[in-house]
């Protein structure tokens, strides 16, 4: 086991125990290699075996800051081999200086859609709705000897609170390209596992498999650890991390699937008529007459094809977007009745379903046939020559990995999806940009610029069914915007899903505060910032909320308490400029009744001093404090979003009311300078569109105003609460502020 090192929240490593575990069949016969001893080379039936651990610093017996290992295996035989699984590491697990009931443990599930969050052991397992519709798309690993385990996908972190301080261990997988991997651990604590899935691929005589790469590393912040398992993977893997997440509208959550050509012109004339920065103009599922068939379009939809649709937005100076499951054959696409031969086979040799999509059965694509790979690439060409699309989005990606029979028998499931996914890559070059969605997450590293990380979105706040973590719902979309934000800017850059900011009606039913949330959620988490609203028949009112997250940060905010409560409450953004730091906090009420919030500023890991509190969404200065700030009558889903500044003792700015990220990316510029007890503060904002907001300034009691201006003329400033002005003003592209300042004598 592990005890906690003496003062610290290190794991020391104090009995044996582990062990590398390989599954493989030789002819009809299972069996099984256990390989107690690191770095020793074992031989049985003409495969040679040998389990690679690498210390990076110390070794068993003391801490033990990291450690990396991997499994393989080479055939030296005469008949072929089947490989199933590989336990890169079967151990017992440690106990952390805590019993398992106090441990909060991370989950990572399998694709976009599948829950993520740190469960407590004390509080159960998670539970699923167990139908077969659920494992096909979350549960690759289901088994019924999977009973009484957690599973994660590549990566878990456990953590827990000893009397030492905090304890935490990272297990997880570093490449992702070979097999899919996961980490299970007994529910009582027992025992861990990580694991990769071979799928029995063949090894003839001469071949070699390799295992992905396990990493092991131990400390006492569990986020932290977290962060820098994706840093890491992303390293590993070449992660496409954009410098600048885009921006757009999408067509689905108003129109699902049901847009007409004119639908999107008229949008796309929305805004320009709002002059709304959105960039790419993304035509979602329903064009094509069936799944597989997409260049076959919808006659009543697109009467003149796609060709004056994608010119009306090239002519608006936007990006083509447009959406595809490219992995799927539908049961009645003409692309199945041609080539039923590219569609997995079970044992069977009936078609493996890929998934049911609106009443229609889909087939899922062998993505290790030749054929496949071939039209892959032709299609996606064809979609970028003469559609000019350069913003792609591909659904429904884990259909490549279910099981069957492939093609290329020596493919594992996840090169399966890799391959799929690198032809489309090679088509569409390394310029456009392509967003994976229902994708087994780790087989698209390196290949997507950007990633869906939870469930869609919904003009709902709470799902159909409650215990379903992975349907439609913002509550569920939400939960994994905040537990894999980590991610982002690692692996790639996160898609939160879309913003909805419409009034309640038919189609909406998020109240304001849910709506906020939304929008909070996705400005803090900085990646992709896309809405899906009519932007014909939006209440102008509205319109307001999507200008205050546009545009991405590019940084994402951090879940301070992702190992404390399974729903976080503390998503905290830290900003760092050349003129000042200053935090940006957004603190959820997921309950639904009115709460008074205490916030202690040790929990938003703020250095000990006094600082300047506003609530953004209220527009209200709460003062200053050097401990703790109360969000009072805190009301159901709201987030509040709480600005914190440090106190100076000269006037300084204090924010803005542009972003819901106050001054990370409409400020450029900041200058003050202070000759002879007189102050002058300049401010440079530059945001695309046109938008109201104001400046606000903390003005010490020793200081008056002397003369502001914005954009060279004369405005007198509003005190929203003493020593606190404000300035409003029109932003359109580009603004100047300037506030003149008098110390006046004691």
């Amino acid at each position: 086991m592990m005890r906690n090192a003496v003062g610290g929240g290190t794991p020391v490593w104090t009995e044996p125990g582990r062990a590398a575990i390989i599954r493989y069949r030789l002819g009809d016969e299972s069996r099984v290699m256990r390989l107690d001893e690191p770095n020793h080379t074992r031989h049985l039936e003409g495969l040679r075996f040998i389990w690679r651990w690498q210390p990076e610093d110390g070794e068993f017996g003391v801490e033990i800051p990291g450690y990396r290992m991997w499994v393989r295996v080479t055939h030296r035989g005469s008949v072929p081999a089947y490989l199933d699984e590989v336990d890169v590491l079967a151990a017992p697990m440690p106990h952390l200086g805590a019993t398992p009931r106090k441990w909060s443990v991370y989950q990572n599930g399998w694709q976009s859609w599948s829950p993520a969050f740190a469960r407590h052991l004390g509080n159960g397992l998670h539970t699923t709705p167990g139908t077969a519709g659920y494992q096909r798309q979350h549960q690759p690993h289901w088994g019924p000897g999977d009973d009484g385990s957690i599973g994660s996908e590549w990566v878990t972190v456990v953590s827990t609170s000893t009397a030492q301080g905090r304890a935490a261990l990272l297990v997880g997988f570093v490449t992702t390209e070979r097999q899919l991997a996961e980490v299970r651990l007994k529910e009582d604590g027992s025992e861990l596992i990580a694991r990769c899935h071979f799928d029995g691929i063949r090894l003839e005589p001469g071949d070699s498999a390799r295992s992905e790469l396990l990493v092991i590393q131990a400390g006492p912040d569990p986020l932290e650890l977290l962060e820098w398992w994706s840093t890491e993977t992303g390293l590993q893997m070449g992660g496409r991390i954009p410098k600048d997440p885009p921006t757009g509208w999408c067509s689905w959550y108003t129109f699902y699937g049901e847009n007409t050509a004119e639908d999107v012109v008229n949008n796309v004339a929305a805004i320009e008529g709002h002059d709304l920065p959105l960039d790419v103009i993304l035509i979602d599922d329903g064009y094509q007459t069936a799944i597989g068939d997409w260049f076959s379009l919808d006659e009543t939809k697109f009467p003149a094809g796609m060709e004056p649709v994608m010119e009306e937005i090239r002519q608006a100076g936007r990006q083509v977007g447009i959406w595809t499951a490219p992995f799927g054959a539908a049961a009645d696409s003409q692309l199945f009745a041609a080539h039923p031969d590219w569609v997995l086979r079970d044992e069977t040799d009936e078609p493996v379903v890929g998934w049911e999509h609106w009443g229609k059965t889909c087939y899922a694509l062998d993505c290790t046939h030749p054929e496949v790979l071939e039209w892959l690439g032709a299609t996606f060409q064809r979609m970028q020559r003469e559609w000019e699309a350069s913003f792609f989005k591909i659904d429904f990606l884990f259909a490549a990995a279910h099981a069957g029979k492939r093609r290329d028998v020596t493919a594992t499931r996840a090169q399966a999806v890799r391959r799929g996914v690198e032809a489309i890559r090679k088509a569409i070059g390394p310029k456009a940009f392509l967003l994976g969605c229902g994708a087994p997450l780790g087989s698209c590293v390196g290949l997507v610029d950007g990633m869906r990380i939870g469930p869609d979105v919904d003009p709902n706040w709470h799902p159909v069914w409650r215990h379903d973590l992975s349907s439609v719902s913002t509550q569920n979309a939400l939960r994994n915007v905040i537990t894999r934000a980590p991610f982002h800017g690692r692996l790639w850059a996160n898609d939160p899903d879309c913003l909805l900011v419409r009034g309640r009606g038919d189609d909406m039913d998020l109240v304001l505060n849910e709506v906020r949330t939304l929008v909070t959620m996705v400005a803090l988490s900085g990646g992709l910032t896309l809405d899906s609203d009519d932007l014909r028949a939006i209440e102008p009112g509205r319109l307001k909320y999507l200008r205050q997250a546009l545009p991405p940060t590019g940084i994402s905010a951090r879940p301070l308490d992702l190992f404390e409560h399974e729903m976080p409450r503390l998503f905290v953004l830290s900003v760092e400029r050349d003129w000042g730091q200053w935090w940006v906090a957004g603190v959820m009420n997921w309950k639904r009744r009115t709460t008074e919030t205490v916030l202690h500023l040790d929990d938003l890991g703020l250095p000990p001093g006094r600082y300047h509190v506003f609530h953004y969404w209220r527009r209200r200065y709460l003062g200053i404090v050097d401990d703790a700030v109360t969000v009072q009558r805190h009301e159901p889903h709201e987030t509040a979003v709480l600005l914190f500044r440090p106190v100076s003792d000269r006037p300084d700015l204090l924010t803005t009311t542009f972003h819901v990220c106050q001054g990370t990316s409409e400020i450029t510029n900041y200058e003050f300078e202070i000759v002879n007890g007189r102050a002058k503060i300049r401010i440079v904002l530059r945001k695309r569109g046109r938008q109201f907001g104001r400046v606000l300034f903390s003005v010490p009691g020793r200081w008056r105003v002397m003369e502001a201006r914005v954009d060279g003329r004369r405005q007198a400033p509003v005190i929203d609460a003493p020593h606190v002005i404000s300035l409003g003003l029109t932003l359109e592209e580009h603004a100047e502020v300037e506030v003149s300042f008098e110390r006046r004598s004691a």
